[in-house]
């Protein structure tokens, strides 16, 4: 235990920040930073700039929570120590355009920082000279990165108080007023491209008046994500390029999946790459350190022992966020104990905090995967010896005495654990020879015994994920369970009759899924429909103004016909039930429901209209929800109002996911018969139909926002 391993006092200062999200500030504060790889590259190559001035690109990429933006803000402190605290800028990319990235970089930059660089160069060379001789100088001098000579003009025309609203309304990429025009300054043709060239002349200017200039550009994977294509590739190559030619660096800071988006010829020339990498245990002492020597004059480790650090960062994957945000609660939660922090604390605040899954969240989580599959499996299976523990789940092999267990186990951090979990999968190939085990850990596994493990196991442990758990554990039952069909040699006929039963279980359990998913649709219709009365009241109340009302606007209302639509027209059930029923015409058949009912006897047809009928139910729902909140938000929407908009087309997406739409699919024979041409156009329409399907929520917000 460290020699100050004592419990903080009750009431003490946190000194560590409870979101740890870091923060972008104008004062100069000075971050706790722990020196890791990535901070001393990025650092070394700042370094490099500000003493040689040399302009180019560093790129610096990582998954959220590894601490890319704090990288920016030590970046920001050090450049603005060095060259003032003009000389460095830090933009957090919109999900938007240039366009709106470089109106946030001028209003960084601000209007009357950049008509003070302008009256340095008027100034800077002796005498005033007129604004003709002044615009030729800025031409001459950012020659280096624009050849338009609009810029020199709107440029000079910023020192007239009579023109400085105007020229920087042009600057942020608005058209130019008839003073611009008539003083030559033009519209521009490409807006995105002229707004990268605005941030290369300001940073050229910049950079000249102060010596150095630096910029970063944050989260830029958000702008190439919303506007792929080669122009956005253009004019960010463009940009970097023009930052090196004005002397100024360029910090480009994302997601990994940034390098990914870059063309070749632009991957060339982001310069070097700075990954940000998992803290050590050693970088979290140091940080808890720090901290506290931030905070209290003493650099101590406790109420953290070494060995609590080591497990919490372990637990926390190294992620930075993740650790201080620990620290944060651990701290707090030793202060009110008033103990040292311990393992259990550590444990207990990681599944608090970071909704660490329970093993019942992961033995739910196994159930849904196997029953969805098909699989007939035993819950807390006993093999062997009442002395043995039970398998939580086995996975029988027909008759045969095989079979697959699926062992869940808590976090495994150290080689006792490993031992014991090796112990039970002898133990289980020990009763039953030909067995598969699948391990699955909920909680944190170590790479070295996730090594250890998987020769253990028929497979690879399998570390509870929520988004990629269900594919996996499926996965590997599938590939254990045809490796046991192979060593037990079942006969062909035999492993046809297990799979045909298998199907006829998945359908079962779809089927009953449906259900379940329609009697909730319908509550949340029963939901809309007791809102809606009461809109319709208040309506009333309001006065005959209100009568009439569009419910929804036109566009949009037309989306959710069509969509109706489409689905009764592949359906065609409709129709043929009214055939059915109605009187005898001399080209019908005596029985007229005889061809409906002869294919309402398949159960992939029952099963497709049934899906059909909740896919309309759904839509209607949908629509309901969306003219509620229009009638409610239609006149003067706020932010808020647009997370609600937002939160019923996800709620739509979130319960089409769960539809299998492709058993819609069969629905194409109920059309047959009623003409080759209706057959022949049956295909294509079916594809525009699931385009609508799948399309409608993000039709329905674009044209509501639309107006």
């Amino acid at each position: 235990m460290d020699a100050h391993a004592t419990p903080p006092a009750a009431g003490a200062v946190n000194p560590f920040s409870p979101t740890a999200v870091a923060r972008v500030s104008e004062d100069g504060a000075d971050p706790t930073t722990v020196v890791t790889a990535a901070i001393h590259d990025a650092v070394a190559y700042l370094e490099d700039y500000l003493r040689t001035g040399d302009g180019g690109t560093v790129t610096v990429v990582g998954d959220y929570g590894t601490g890319k933006t704090h990288l920016a803000v030590e970046l920001l402190a050090r450049a603005r120590a060095s060259g003032g605290s003009g000389g460095a800028i830090y933009l957090d990319a919109p999900a938007d355009t240039f366009v709106s990235l470089s109106r946030q970089f001028l209003g960084r930059l601000s209007r009357e920082t950049v008509r003070d660089l302008v009256a340095q160069e008027r100034t800077g060379r002796g005498g005033d000279p007129a604004a003709a001789a002044l615009a030729d100088r800025l031409r001459e001098e950012l020659a280096d990165v624009s050849t338009d000579p609009s810029f020199s003009t709107a440029l000079t025309m910023l020192l007239d108080p009579a023109t400085e609203v105007v020229a920087w309304d042009w600057l942020m990429g608005y058209p130019p007023g008839p003073a611009l025009t008539a003083a030559g300054v033009t519209a521009r043709t490409d807006v995105e491209a002229a707004a990268v060239e605005t941030m290369a002349v300001l940073a050229l200017l910049h950079g000249r008046r102060r010596d150095r200039f630096v910029l970063v550009l944050d989260e830029l994977d958000k702008i190439l994500a919303g506007r792929p294509g080669n122009e956005t590739m253009g004019r960010l190559a463009r940009l970097i390029e023009a930052f090196a030619s004005a002397g100024a660096l360029l910090v480009l800071a994302g997601l990994p999946d940034l390098l990914h988006m870059l063309t070749p010829d632009v991957r060339q020339r982001i310069g070097p790459i700075v990954r940000m990498s998992a803290l050590t245990a050693q970088d979290v002492e140091e940080f808890v350190r720090q901290s506290q020597l931030r905070a209290f004059g003493q650099a101590r480790l406790a109420p953290f022992t070494a060995e609590t650090v080591d497990y919490l960062t372990n637990l926390a994957d190294g992620v930075p966020r993740r650790v201080i945000r620990l620290c944060h609660h651990l701290y707090q939660d030793a202060a009110q104990a008033g103990t040292a922090v311990t393992h259990v604390m550590v444990r207990e605040a990681v599944r608090v905090q970071f909704d660490l899954a329970s093993r019942q969240d992961v033995a739910a989580g196994v159930r849904r995967v196997l029953t969805q599959d098909g699989w007939s499996y035993q819950r807390d299976h006993l093999l062997g010896s009442m002395r043995d523990l039970p398998v939580d789940f086995w996975i029988p092999l027909d008759d045969q005495d095989a079979g697959c267990g699926v062992l869940l186990s808590e976090s495994v951090l150290k080689s006792e654990e490993v031992d014991e979990l090796h112990r039970r999968a002898v133990a289980i190939r020990a009763t039953v020879t030909d067995s598969e085990v699948i391990l699955v850990v909920v909680g944190h596994l170590p790479a070295e015994l996730a090594a250890e493990l998987a020769a253990t196991f028929s497979v690879e442990p399998i570390v509870y994920d929520p988004q990629t758990f269900a594919e996996d554990l499926s996965g590997s039952v599938k590939a254990s369970m045809r490796r046991l069909e192979q060593v037990v040699g079942a006969d062909a006929l035999t492993s046809v009759r297990q799979r045909v039963e298998r199907i006829h279980r998945q359908q079962s359990n779809t089927q009953r899924s449906i259900e379940r998913l329609s009697y909730q649709l319908d509550e949340l219709r029963g939901e809309l429909d007791l809102g809606g009365s009461g809109l319709v009241a208040g309506a009333a109340a309001a006065g005959p103004a209100t009568v009439g009302a569009p419910a929804l606007p036109g566009r949009v209302a037309r989306v959710f016909v069509e969509a109706v639509g489409a689905l009764d027209q592949l359906t065609g059930v409709d129709r043929q039930l009214r055939d059915a029923f109605a009187p005898p015409r001399p080209a019908m058949p005596a029985e007229a429901g005889a061809p409906l009912r002869a294919r309402l006897r398949s159960r992939d047809v029952q099963r497709a209209l049934g899906t059909s009928m909740v896919l309309r139910r759904l839509i209607e729902a949908f629509r309901d929800g969306v003219e509620q909140w229009y009638d409610s938000h239609r006149r003067d929407p706020q932010a808020t109002d647009l997370e609600r908009l937002d939160r019923l087309c996800e709620t739509y997406d979130g319960l089409a996911e769960y539809l299998p739409l492709f058993q819609l699919d069969v629905l194409g024979d109920l059309g047959e018969g009623d003409g080759a041409a209706e057959s022949a156009d049956r295909s294509p329409s079916w594809l525009a139909a699931r385009a609508l399907f799948d399309g409608l929520s993000g039709r329905v917000r674009q044209l509501m926002l639309e107006g």
